[in-house]
Formats: structure tokens, C-alpha cells, sequence
């Protein structure tokens, strides 16, 4: 349902698919034994992780929830080697990429009509193990 309420392309198997390919980075949040916001990161590489897609229930959004789902897939990327993150954003969701960039996250570039609507993605890097 999440899912449903935070994206155009909706996918539930997509996500079934995922999960089974890649549990350990398939995390959620329950508040009373329900599901209020997803995190899904995979490693593509040795040293690259990718948060395929986050989403948070409409009435949880601006809460935290977000930021301690990816402080978890960081925390889980970094655990596992990462040098790298990156992850894909549209380029209308401005307050996504705020939240990003505020998470450490810097433009690498444009993916022209990256979603299935024409809409361009964003590509947001975030590299890991050294700290400012």
C-alpha cells in the first residue's frame, strides 16, 4: 500500500521479486505491527550500493522515518564494504533531493527520461568510509 500511495509506477511484484533476490536489504519500519515506510538497497558491485527505493505512509511522512531507514542501509552498505552509493530521484521531487543532499548525497548527473512517464532522473552519489 505504500508503495501504491508514493509512486506512479506501481509494482508490488516487482518488490515480492526483490525481497526474495535480496532480503537482508529489504528493511522496514512497523509502528504497532504495521508496515509505515520501506528502504530497498542492493549492492551492485564489490564497492557500490544502490537504494533502489524508499517510501514512507503519507501520514508518517516528515517524522524520521526516512532518515532512520537510511541511516540503516547506510549503516548495513557500510558494513559491508561500500565505498559508494547512488540512487536515482526525479527530477520534480525537489524535496527528495534536499533530504538526500542533506544526508550527504551529491549530484553525479542526469538519466533523460529515466521514468516511465518521460521524467528525467537525478543521480545522487554518496561516497562511504571517510570522514569530514
Amino acid at each position: 500500500m505504500i508503495e501504491k500511495e508514493a509512486f506512479h509506477d506501481h509494482n508490488p511484484l516487482a518488490y515480492m521479486r526483490l525481497y526474495e533476490l535480496n532480503p537482508d536489504g529489504f528493511l522496514v519500519v512497523e509502528k504497532d505491527g504495521i508496515v509505515i515506510g520501506f528502504v530497498v538497497g542492493i549492492l551492485i558491485s564489490k564497492n557500490t550500493g544502490r537504494v533502489l527505493s524508499i517510501a514512507v505512509a503519507n501520514e508518517y511522512r516528515r517524522s524520521g522515518v526516512a532518515t532512520q531507514l537510511m541511516d540503516e542501509v547506510l549503516k548495513l552498505f557500510t558494513e559491508s564494504g561500500v565505498k559508494s552509493i547512488r540512487l536515482e530521484v526525479r527530477r520534480s521531487n525537489i524535496g527528495a533531493q534536499q533530504f538526500y543532499q542533506r544526508l550527504g548525497f551529491m549530484v553525479e548527473g542526469v538519466v533523460p527520461q529515466y521514468y516511465s512517464n518521460g521524467e528525467d532522473a537525478i543521480v545522487m552519489v554518496k561516497k562511504l568510509g571517510k570522514r569530514s
